[in-house]
């Protein structure tokens, strides 16, 4: 599975089919997870907060081809927020690829429920829950038995703390104040090459900043409108 699958999985509710964090979090978290999946398979490099283009043959994945194809029209070079801020505005719909590849493999099941019988409001519950089970226990693996770490882990691990899915992921797991503590440990002591040690270092940041602005308008409108 790509980063993308991965990250969906975490994120959706295994019995309910809906996601545990709040849109922001996930749009921000799978516009991130789209970035590393790039910069893991070395179609883009990032210069200090620009996003370059270095490989512009497109994927299977709807979501990385849109991202390529945002980079094309920007002469190849981005502002690294710029992109996020745009791919997050696309993710609910550049989610249902993700989904649709999840349900092909038979991990996730479709059900298809409407508010108010107008407004789809589909449900993705899990079929298949060996896949996921195997990337948490990877991820366990990794942050509590100190087994050897690959890029892949590491990307997977910062989304899950900026996406705010520490809770979810280590759901086994009693004190969580630790697991985040652990995890930004793992993260940052990880030894990997350096382009994709900053791949995560800069696009995690810009992940930061995006969500944090994002929450305080939508604080600044809700309270302004009371």
């Amino acid at each position: 599975m790509d980063l993308l699958e991965e990250y969906l999985l975490i994120a959706l509710d295994d019995d309910k089919g809906k996601f545990v964090i709040d849109s922001t979090h996930l749009h921000y978290g799978f516009g991130g997870a789209i970035l590393l999946e790039l910069a893991l398979r070395h179609k883009v490099v990032i210069e200090e907060d620009y996003i370059r283009l270095v490989d512009s043959a497109l994927e299977k994945e709807v979501a990385l081809n849109k991202a390529i194809e945002l980079l094309q029209d920007s002469s190849k070079v981005m502002k690294i927020k710029k992109l996020i801020d745009t791919l997050a505005k696309m993710a609910s719909e550049l989610k249902h690829d993700t989904l649709q590849r999840l349900m092909n493999k038979g991990i996730l099941k479709k059900e298809e429920h409407k508010i108010l019988w107008l407004i789809p409001n589909d449900k993705y519950p899990t079929s298949n829950l060996s896949p996921e089970n195997k990337v948490r226990e990877r991820l366990k693996a990794v942050m509590l038995l100190g087994e050897k770490s690959e890029a892949r882990d590491i990307m997977l691990l910062s989304l899950i703390d900026i996406s705010d899915l520490t809770r979810e992921a280590f759901r086994d797991q009693e004190d969580y104040k630790e697991v985040k503590k652990k995890i930004k440990e793992v993260t940052q002591d990880v030894k990997i090459s350096s382009a994709i040690n900053k791949s995560i270092r800069e696009i995690q940041a810009a992940i930061m900043i995006a969500i944090t602005t994002t929450m305080i308008v939508t604080t600044i409108t809700t309270t302004s409108t009371h």
